[in-house]
């Protein structure tokens, strides 16, 4: 797929419901895949044409806090996060994948795709968004060397937030350390990472992740009214609407750029409650577990129909909740093991792996 503008706006809707609250802002998304697009051309290829090649396929994302508003890199630090990466790598870069899809991580790779004339291929480290940069790191973290490459860079140098790290380590340690770059820096970088081949993807990622979001997408844009706007999307990943009403008992903390917190949905005599860790963690009913992450949970603003996320949540919202079952997501193989949800247990204070345990692999 040549990618046209129009193809970009049905991709960043699809990416902004399955971010589940979080994959950043769809304005700035939308503002990555039009400046790609006026400094080259960027091309969707399937993983098949990439398959057997010799070369590195590069995850390109933004890590950070959405609730931040000093969080900044320009586009020049694609170029520079790349060549540190090729600074540690022989093989030539044949393509690009997002960490996840979400409204503006579904786009990172844009830009370095248009200004090296290098593929984005349809998939992704997973194909919903998630909070953990181990998560999108496809599973590298139980390889028998568990070692790999991180690039990262963002800030401001004219306020002396600006910094870049290449760092080689671990799946954790290098994730860890870029995340409190991103702290640093203000709230965010860019960041080019784990290097693999296409066979490795092709085991690991969450293949056909643009063309979800592209469904999901014109599914939402067919609809005339906000009601047929949330059941068309709905329908799109076997969802349906969970509840609706206002928002009430919004809590937020923000650590080492990243959002946690909860709110309650008042609707009836019913309360719904929603956790969520830059992403929805989960949804109880009168204290009753609904759907757990990696269930894809959403939320709608009733009155304009926008897809909302977890930054934009606050008090005396009005809003509808949907939420999708993990077997209709395309999950990489990141959020597939156990340990990765303990962290989130501890400081969210609730239970997900016994809601989960099903799709475990260790």
């Amino acid at each position: 797929m040549l990618v046209n503008l129009e193809d970009v706006k049905k991709i960043a809707l699809g990416s902004l419901f399955l971010g589940g609250g979080g994959g950043g802002d769809i304005c700035e998304g939308l503002a990555t895949a039009k400046r790609a697009l006026e400094l080259g051309e960027v091309q969707i290829v399937p993983l098949s044409e990439v398959r057997g090649k010799k070369g590195i396929i590069i995850t390109i994302s933004g890590v950070g806090s959405p609730a931040s508003d000093t969080a900044y890199y320009s586009e020049d630090v694609y170029e520079r996060i790349l060549e540190l990466i090729q600074s540690q790598e022989k093989e030539e870069i044949i393509g690009f994948i997002p960490c996840e899809m979400g409204g503006s991580s579904s786009f990172e790779p844009f830009i370095p795709a248009a200004r090296l004339n290098i593929p984005v291929i349809n998939s992704a480290c997973d194909g919903r968004a998630h909070p953990f940069g181990i998560m999108g790191s496809l599973g590298l973290e139980k390889n028998e060397k568990n070692i790999t490459v991180q690039a990262g860079a963002g800030g401001r140098k004219e306020n002396n937030t600006y910094i870049e790290v290449l760092l080689t380590g671990s799946i954790e340690s290098t994730s860890d350390l870029i995340r409190n770059a991103a702290a640093r820096a203000g709230g965010a970088v860019a960041v080019a990472r784990n290097p693999i081949s296409p066979s490795w993807l092709e085991e690991s990622g969450a293949t056909g992740a643009y063309d979800l979001a592209y469904k999901v997408g014109a599914a939402y844009l067919s609809g005339k009214t906000v009601e047929e706007k949330i059941t068309a999307a709905c329908s799109a990943v076997e969802g349906k609407v969970i509840c609706q009403g206002e928002v009430e008992d919004f809590i937020l903390c923000t650590e080492n750029a990243l959002d946690n917190g909860s709110f309650t949905v008042c609707s009836g005599n019913d309360k719904y409650k929603l956790y969520f860790f830059n992403e929805y963690m989960a949804i109880e009913k009168n204290g009753e577990r609904l759907h757990t992450f990696p269930d894809l949970i959403t939320t709608i603003d009733t009155q304009s129909g926008e897809i909302l996320t977890t930054a934009q949540i606050k008090d005396g919202c009005s809003i509808a909740v949907v939420a999708s079952p993990k077997e209709h997501m395309l999950l990489g193989k990141g959020l597939l093991y156990r340990e990765v949800y303990t962290r989130i247990e501890k400081i969210l204070g609730i239970e997900m792996q016994k809601y989960v345990g099903e799709i475990f692999i260790d």
